[in-house]
């Protein structure tokens, strides 16, 4: 009785639980697996997922600016028959759904489409400085 216990605990400490938004790129399978194999690298894609970017909402991006800022929907990079939201805003925005490159040391910024919303990307760099601070 006390191994099947101890058996239970053990199993239980090391699932790990991943964001949802990894499932656009991930295998939950995959994902599960890799909670017990590598739980290190799950963690960093679950800070990944939802530290990589942040979304800025502006009261207006003043036209003669409006080139600096990509579309960020240009970059979109979904499977063949996936439903894209018919508007991607901060409460749906995933950063698997874009072909976005991250560059070692320097940050990036997009606008999502017509609207006064941008995205900055952080860096390679500065991505792997937060996820060290945290773990």
């Amino acid at each position: 009785m006390f191994c099947a216990v101890y058996g239970l605990n053990l199993f239980a400490q090391q699932q790990s639980t991943f964001d949802s938004r990894l499932l656009f790129r991930y295998e939950a399978e995959f994902l599960e697996n890799l909670s017990i194999t590598n739980p290190f690298k799950l963690d960093y894609l679950n800070f990944y997922i939802g530290n990589s970017y942040s979304l800025h909402q502006l009261d207006e991006i003043p036209s003669e600016k409006i080139s600096q800022f990509p579309d960020i929907l240009e970059l979109l990079n979904v499977p063949e028959g996936y439903v894209v939201p018919a508007t991607i805003n901060e409460t749906n925005f995933n950063i698997l759904l874009f072909q976005v490159v991250f560059k070692e040391k320097q940050s990036s910024s997009y606008r999502i489409g017509d609207t006064n919303i941008l995205v900055y990307i952080k860096s390679k760099n500065q991505i792997y400085t937060l996820f060290n601070e945290i773990n």
